[in-house]
Formats: structure tokens, C-alpha cells, sequence
């Protein structure tokens, strides 16, 4: 797939098959998660590596045409798919998928949840995909109480982040809540409470070592959304 240039250099990506392929290469290392060193790189190697991913995902994922189940080649230097059934002929394109991630605040306390599937004492914002046909307002509203009971009212948007785990775009807002009460209807999430500033400041670092509350990871915008509700007076 065709990246682009940087500089008057063309960048490339390719995906292996597993992890045998590096030394075939000739690459020295090891593999790693992005999101394991995504800390380590500079934000324009990052967003370049996080953009090959998605690329490599989506043709992973786009093998065969969704509408007729013909094998689909790549076309346009890797940036479409197109069905080689002659009688058929549907191209598709790379897609992402908008997730909105919401701080809630209640006075001088947010709203925080966690899932049965993350690291013991890991607290985060409340996050969930928008549905088709749905405003991200709406999309905000909905999720907080879906998750957590709770009604909103005024939203704010914060900012964004590209979210490549596989193709995903996080949206980040601020949410007033309307009442406090948590009632986790879906039972999406195991665990979903209120804490103030001097609790959040109190958190340890997502890989640190312990049993207590722990923050998101440093690169995370629900990190970023905390990190600005911190600095913001009331």
C-alpha cells in the first residue's frame, strides 16, 4: 500500500503473515503491539505507523467483495478493493468507524467505568460506537445511559483521536450529567463510579505495580480528557 511521501522519499506498507517473515528481511528486533511503543516515536512516526495499520487491517479484513463474495483485488496503489467478478465490479474503500468517548461531570466529580477484560484498578471514560443515522450528540447521550443510567444534558466537544485497534476514530467529549445515580443497565461495564480531583490525582499509572485505582495509558485521550478536567476550574 502506497503511504505517500515524506519528503522525496515514498513510503510503503506491507503486511506479513507472522512474524517469521523478519528475518527473511533482514530486521533486527522484535515485534511489538503499537500501541506497546506508539510513547517511544515522534506524533508524525506515529500517526504514519498508525495509519499503515489500519491500511494492512483493512485489506486483511476486504479479501472477497461484500456484494457478490468474489475475490477482490487491490487497486489505486492499495487505497480501494475492487471485485474481479467482470458482472459485478463493486469497489470499496478504506472506512472508519466513529467512537464517541465521554467524560462525565457531576460538580466537582467525574464519572469513570471499567471492563471485566482490562488490567485490575484501570478506570476510564465512558466510550461506545455511533449508530448509523445517529448525531454524536445523541450517540453521547445514548451510551452514558446505556452504560451507566446516568441522563446528560449540555455535551462539549474536547478533541480526537485516531484509534487503528482495528479502524476506529475516538471522538472526546464533556458531558454534564443530570443525576448521579449509576444503574449499569447493559451491564456492559463491571464496575462504574464517581470520583473527585483529589481522587483522580491519587491514581497510579496504568503499568504500575499494585492493586489500586489506576489511570488510562498516557497516550489514550481519556487520559487527555481527564488531564484537561484536572487544570479546569469550577
Amino acid at each position: 500500500v502506497f503511504l505517500g511521501f515524506v519528503g522525496n522519499a515514498p513510503w510503503f506498507v506491507a503486511g506479513l503473515p507472522d512474524s517469521e517473515a523478519a528475518p527473511q528481511l533482514g530486521v533486527e528486533g522484535a515485534y511489538r503491539n503499537l500501541n506497546e511503543v506508539v510513547l517511544l516515536l515522534p506524533g508524525d512516526q506515529a500517526s504514519l505507523l498508525a495509519y499503515a495499520r489500519a491500511m494492512v487491517i483493512w485489506h486483511e479484513n476486504h479479501l472477497h467483495c461484500g456484494r457478490c463474495g468474489a475475490p477482490a483485488a487491490s487497486t489505486e496503489a492499495g487505497h480501494s478493493r475492487t471485485c474481479t467478478n467482470s458482472a459485478c465490479g463493486h469497489r470499496t474503500f478504506p472506512r472508519t468507524d466513529p467512537v464517541v468517548i465521554t467524560l462525565i461531570l457531576h460538580g466537582d466529580k467525574c464519572l469513570l467505568g471499567r471492563q471485566a477484560a482490562w488490567p485490575p484498578g484501570v478506570y476510564s471514560a465512558i466510550a461506545g460506537f455511533v449508530e448509523p443515522g445517529e448525531s454524536l450528540e445523541a450517540a453521547v447521550r445514548r451510551e452514558a445511559f446505556e452504560e451507566t443510567g446516568i441522563k446528560i444534558g449540555d455535551v462539549r466537544y474536547m478533541a480526537s483521536q485516531p484509534w487503528p485497534f482495528p479502524a476506529s476514530i475516538m471522538l472526546g467529549f464533556q458531558a454534564q450529567a443530570l443525576s448521579t445515580e449509576v444503574d449499569r443497565k447493559d451491564e456492559e461495564l463491571e464496575d462504574c463510579r464517581w470520583f473527585t480531583k483529589a481522587e483522580i490525582r491519587s491514581f497510579a499509572e496504568r503499568d504500575s505495580a499494585g492493586t489500586g485505582f489506576k489511570l488510562p495509558n498516557r497516550f489514550a485521550i481519556a487520559r487527555y480528557l481527564l488531564e484537561q478536567w484536572l487544570v479546569e476550574r469550577i
